[in-house]
Parts: structure tokens; sequence; C-alpha cells
């Protein structure tokens, strides 16, 4: 048996702000402690609530604000007290950016990395951004009500929420009508979650349903479908299980400035920012400068996102992914947009690539790199050999970027320019930018 996890005491302190961790909470001392304090701002003096005790650490929430911060604002969302879906929605948008680029410049510098330029940052629409999410729905037979939405901050439960202001509208402004569909069926206690993919002509939900849709349960999903305009996929099982329950959807983005449009799958990896993805491409080609003679290399490459608008300015491209099924949407993006200098190859870029037939006797003089929260440090160790003298490295966790950054300049690359993006608005999560060049 497992040992049972023991339940730390609740404890109520009196606390001083003094500096923001690298997940944007705030920094405060007691007794020789260092507390981790969520929804509390540099500079002031908070209650707070301990949730998690260490040995040399302590995390805590905020109960009440004692002398309050001339940067705190009142949070938009009704819901935010109670919901974990957005984390610094009592911060202005402005000052939300300006701290993460703040906390990548001291965590770069903490670790000794010199960057040349720190470019201002990538921003856009900071409401009514989020595109892809997956939504927990649970039918509360005490309150006689669905909830559909994220969990709740400090526990497990789902928030009892209505509308969420991240969210795309068709769907962020609609959780309540959502919720009162799943009231309806005859299997509301069997409704597991909505996965949600919105693109530039469709709105798709996956309905995680784990037992059997009768007729009726249908055709009230349709009537929904209509009063929502969106498109119902049904998944009883594993991916492969997901099917229409009518006409299938077409799910696009585009990358207007080159004009290429992206078919992709409601299951598929895509930025759930469309404005700050595109700008954040276009920051990536002109960082990279490419010309007419360039081979580029692009790591983790999904769907070709970076790929195929890399491919319109350069002599080749070649896209490296783990995944098979968004190798396959690649190549086909590549046809249906008529790029004939862009190829696909699937690898595990976390195994021993060297004697793969885009590795062997090749050589590429830029790359880009784009990968998983948990970094690139293994093939980084490639690109030397590679030839490449020029990488962009796109980045969804700032500890893995300095780490994978400390090795580069072991590697003789210089960091030249970067900066931050605010993919991910009114949340502690940083996406950054940055561009190295190999010293000759």
């Amino acid at each position: 048996m497992g040992k049972r996890k023991r339940k730390v005491k609740a404890k109520e302190y009196e606390l001083e702000i003094i500096d923001y961790s690298d997940e944007c909470r705030g920094i405060a001392k007691f007794e020789d402690k260092t507390i981790f304090v969520r929804g509390a701002l540099l500079g002031e003096k908070v209650l707070a609530s301990r949730y998690k005790n260490n040995a040399n650490f302590e995390e805590a929430d905020t109960l009440e604000v004692l002398e309050k911060s001339a940067n705190r604002i009142e949070p938009k969302c009704e819901f935010y007290s109670v919901c974990g879906g957005c984390s610094l929605q009592h911060l202005s948008s402005e000052n939300q950016i300006n701290l993460k680029l703040d906390l990548v410049k001291r965590m770069f510098e903490k670790s000794g990395l010199l960057v040349e330029k720190w470019l201002l940052p990538l921003t856009s629409e900071v409401w009514g951004y989020r595109r892809k999410a997956r939504l927990g729905v649970r039918y509360v037979t005490k309150k006689d009500k669905a909830l559909v939405g994220f969990r709740e901050r400090k526990s497990a439960f789902l928030a009892d929420m209505d509308s969420c202001e991240v969210l795309h509208p068709s769907i962020g402004k609609n959780l309540h009508l959502l919720a009162e569909c799943v009231e309806k069926l005859s299997i509301k206690y069997k409704v597991a979650q909505f996965e949600v993919a919105i693109s530039e002509s469709d709105t798709v939900l996956i309905l995680r349903n784990l037992e059997e849709l009768t007729v009726e349960d249908k055709n009230i999903l349709r009537t929904y479908a209509d009063m929502l305009n969106i498109k119902w996929q049904l998944q009883s099982g594993g991916p492969d299980t997901i099917e229409d329950l009518d006409e299938p959807a077409k799910l696009t983005y585009n990358h207007k400035k080159h004009n290429i449009t992206m078919d992709f799958l409601a299951t598929d990896f895509t930025q759930v920012n469309f404005d700050i993805n595109q700008k954040m491409v276009n920051m990536a080609l002109e960082l990279l400068d490419l010309q007419t003679t360039d081979t580029v290399l692009d790591l983790f490459c999904g769907l070709g996102n970076f790929t195929l608008p890399i491919a319109k300015y350069c002599k080749s491209a070649v896209g490296i992914e783990g995944d098979s099924g968004l190798i396959e949407r690649a190549k086909q993006n590549a046809i249906a947009n008529k790029i004939e200098n862009a190829e696909f190859f699937k690898a595990d870029l976390f195994e021993d690539i060297s004697g793969m037939a885009w590795v062997r006797g090749k050589t590429y003089n830029k790359a880009l790199i784009d990968p998983a929260r948990s970094g690139a440090l293994e093939v980084i160790k490639l690109l030397p050999k590679l030839g490449v003298e020029k990488l962009v490295y796109i980045s969804c966790n700032p500890a893995t970027l300095v780490r994978d950054s400390k090795l580069l300049t072991e590697l003789d690359y210089k960091i030249k320019e970067a900066t931050v993006m605010d993919m991910f608005s009114q949340t502690a999560h940083v996406e950054s930018i940055v561009y190295f060049e190999k010293i000759k």
C-alpha cells in the first residue's frame, strides 16, 4: 500500500512580499523560510494561508491584501477567486508581460548568460484569445446541475462558473449553455470532458462520453450545435475512437503575411493564441534573415507551423517531429499550399538520431527549435555538427530555456536577441524567443 499523504495543518501569517518567483508568485520570508504566495504582488503586505509545507519553503494563498501595491487591479472575471485557469488577473496586462520579461532577464543574468539585445515583447488581445482548451464536465447531484469549466485553484473539483474571459467568446461566453446541454442528456453522469478547438472558420467540441449516447441525446447535441454554431465530435474511448456527430468540421488558421493556410484536427497541437502565433512566426523569420541559398532545419515542427513559412524564403526546409499524425498533416499542408521545397521526417528527438537520413552527411546553415517544456538538451548537441550558424529557439519553459542556452554558449553560440511573448495572458505561463549565432 502507498503511504497516505499527510494533511498540512492550516497556518495563517502576515507576510511582506519582497520579490517574485519564476512562476510569478510573490516571495516572502518567515522564520528563516521562503514562502511562495499566490495572488500577491511585490511590495504588498498580505494575510496568507499555507497549503503546502516543505523542509526549506512553504506555499501559501493570499487571503487578504493588507497593504496594496499601486499595480493591483480588480480582476475582470467574477470567477477568478475560485477558478484555477488564471493566476494574474489582479495585475494589469502591461505589467504582466513586463514582469515575465523581467523574470526571464533575471534568470539569464543569474546563470551568467549575456543577451546582447532584449527586444520588445510580442503582445496582442488579452481577453478571449484562447482557442484550445480541455474543459472538465461533471453533473453534481447535490446541486442538481452540470459544471463545465476549469478546476478550482485549491482542489481537484470543478469550479462552478458560467463563463470564461480568456476563452474565445464562442465558448467562453456560453459555458452555461454547455452545462444546460449536459443536464438534458441521458448520460449526464457519464460525460467526462469537452475538448475545445476553435479555428478561423469552425468551432469543434469533442465530447468524451463514457457511455453510448441515445438517439435523443444526439438530437439534443444537434439543437445546441445550431444554437452555439459549433460542431460535435464524440469520443467513446482512445483518440482513435473520435468521430463526427454529423458533417466534419474544417479547422484552419492562416499565416496571412506568407499566404499560407494550415489545416489541423481538433486533437492536434496548435498554439492557443492565433494572433501571437502569427507575430511569433514573423519574428522568427526576421531573426533568421532567410536567403534563397539557405537550408533550414525545423526541430519539433508539429504541423509545419514554422517550416512552411520558412520554406517560402529559402532553398529548402526540413521539419522533424515525433508524432506521425502531425508529420502526415504537415506534408498535406505543404501540398495544399504548393510548397515543394519542404520535407518532413518522423523522429524521436530525445533518442540517438545520428544515423538518420536527414542527419547523415547533411548540413543546415540555419535552424529553429520549438520543443515541449522539457527542452531540447539532447538534440542541441548535434547542431554544431550539422553546420548550424544561426538558430532561433522558441521556449514555453524559462528553466529549460536557460539550461539549454548555457549548453549552446558552451558550444560557441552567442545569444544575440531575446524577448517574451504574451501567448497566455492572465496566466503565469511564459513563452520566449531567443536568437543565437555561432561564433566563427
